[in-house]
């Protein structure tokens, strides 16, 4: 790589950092939002209809994306002709997968003995068939690394679907709020996408290339199944074992906990799954690419993971209310979860990268089946065991999986070690000064999480300071934080706040 495209190359990727933690900044914000509200206005049991809906509809998404994103990053080259194709084929295939959903409703509400799930069912395939509009346009986006326009329709769309549902919640006091949430969001990515891509389908043809990248997509779409099943077969399980209410209380505990890691994960590979390919033959910088890739989720999320692990209860009072306060223990357990995943969520980007699609099928087929271990040992006791035993088994399974994702490659599990362990020495500590404060701040639960998360985020910046790997990842987020700051109100009058000022 020449040095003008490097140069050109680490402004994007720089830039590319700073609009992505904006973006996710501000969707986990209006995540956040929307669950203390929703949460108020809704009951346990119209979320557990809706978490009946959710690993349904999930998997016709998986379905229907079929991998394009990545294997259309994974290609050096792609053509108009094999773009064109591949939209219509899409389009085609998520009516074919609506229409399946459709019928699929009467079985679904029988499964569940909920006949309310029956017009759920059929309002969703319009979420289905939307969706499957805007995939081109949003992978051509993240190849040309407009990160940008990406985060900006990431958190416009979120935040306009909970605007929707919220009133619509207001209006209704039922599920139905979170049907109207989910496809508001789908419909503004889909116009969003297209007012920002200029790229517009054409006829369909039959270049031999489609079936190459087709492939690539298949294998990615196995390995996203089993990331699928691992998400969903708990609420399965546990709404048709314990009933609507019980499956309420652990999905808002997952969602509170692990829902912010695919805001953190997905933007992520979207962001250093291009960075990644562009540097493969390029050994020391790619490693710096991934190392920064699993320090960044890390350094902010980690804190606040291990606040809720020290004092789950405050923190679901605060964000949930009285009704929900027994989803605080599942709060806990499945912050030690969402805490190990930080680390293993990029992990796919990693084996992409290097063209070991595969690999990743074979390690989320590994990690499903120790799940399923877990929930079926959990089970009989509720929603509590399903989430203790996850925990443990994701305390076994995260450093194996990182063994055998690094063993061969560039990045060697002694770069993941190097990268993570100030954050696990930093998170025992802060576990263990929040566990001595609680006691002393009994009555007082507002202020004892704003200390919590203060003392948290502290000692987890002064144990990195120690390190040079740490000191490294400070160094990177000030950098973006200066891209951001730049991007906002830089001196020379090129800031977006500085140029709406002088507007007026």
């Amino acid at each position: 790589m020449r040095d003008d495209q490097l140069q050109s190359f680490r402004i994007a990727a720089s830039n590319g950092m700073a609009f992505t933690a904006l973006g996710q900044g501000l969707k986990l914000f209006v995540h956040m939002a929307a669950i203390v509200l929703l949460s108020r206005l809704l009951g346990p049991s119209n979320f557990g209809i809706f978490a009946m809906l959710s690993p349904i509809l999930a998997l016709a998404t998986i379905l229907r994306d079929a991998g394009v994103n990545g294997a259309i990053l994974q290609r050096s080259t792609v053509s108009y002709e094999e773009l064109s194709t591949l939209f219509w084929l899409h389009v085609s295939w998520g009516c074919v997968l609506a229409v399946i959903l459709g019928l699929s409703a009467p079985f679904i509400a029988l499964f569940y003995a909920e006949p309310r799930l029956i017009p759920l069912v059929i309002a969703s395939t319009f979420i289905v068939v939307a969706g499957s509009l805007s995939l081109q346009h949003m992978a051509l986006l993240n190849r040309d690394l407009r990160f940008r326009a990406l985060a900006f329709i990431d958190a416009g769309s979120l935040a306009l679907g909970y605007v929707v549902g919220t009133i619509t919640a207001l209006l209704t006091g039922s599920y139905w709020a979170l049907v109207a949430a989910a496809g508001t969001t789908t419909v503004t990515v889909v116009v969003s996408s297209w007012a920002v891509c200029r790229w517009r389908p054409g006829w369909p043809s039959t270049p031999n290339n489609v079936s190459d990248i087709l492939r690539v997509g298949g294998n990615i779409t196995l390995s996203g199944l089993f990331d699928f099943l691992i998400r969903s077969v708990d609420n399965v399980l546990i709404g048709r074992a314990r009933g609507p209410f019980e499956l309420g209380l652990y999905d808002r505990a997952y969602r509170i906990v692990l829902l912010p890691l695919v805001f953190v994960s997905a933007p992520m590979d979207r962001l250093v799954l291009p960075l990644l390919v562009r540097m493969r033959n390029e050994q020391e910088r790619y490693r710096k690419i991934y190392r920064l890739a699993v320090q960044a989720p890390l350094l902010a999320i980690l804190p606040s993971m291990v606040t809720i692990m020290a004092i789950p209860e405050p923190v679901c009072l605060l964000l949930l209310g009285p009704e929900w306060k027994q989803a605080a223990p599942l709060l806990g357990w499945l912050s030690l979860a969402g805490a190990l995943q930080l680390v293993t969520s990029s992990l796919g980007a990693l084996l992409i990268s290097q063209e070991r699609a595969r690999e990743l099928t074979l390690l989320n087929a590994f990690s499903f089946v120790f799940a399923c271990a877990a929930y079926a040992i959990g089970l009989p006791y509720g929603a509590w065991g399903v989430a203790a035993c996850y925990a443990v088994s994701e305390v076994i399974r995260a450093p194996l999986a990182v063994y055998w994702t690094t063993r061969r490659g560039w990045v060697r599990p002694s770069d993941i070690a190097e990268a993570v362990l100030p954050f696990v020495a930093a998170g025992v500590s802060a576990f263990a000064a929040i566990s001595l404060l609680k006691h002393q701040l009994p009555g007082a639960p507002v202020t004892l999480i704003g200390l919590s998360a203060f003392i948290s985020y502290a000692i987890t910046l002064a144990l990195l300071a120690c390190t040079r790997s740490g000191r490294q990842c400070l160094n990177e987020a000030s950098d973006v934080a200066e891209r951001f700051r730049t991007f906002l109100w830089s001196p020379d009058g090129g800031g977006w706040l500085r140029r709406q000022v002088s507007r007026r």
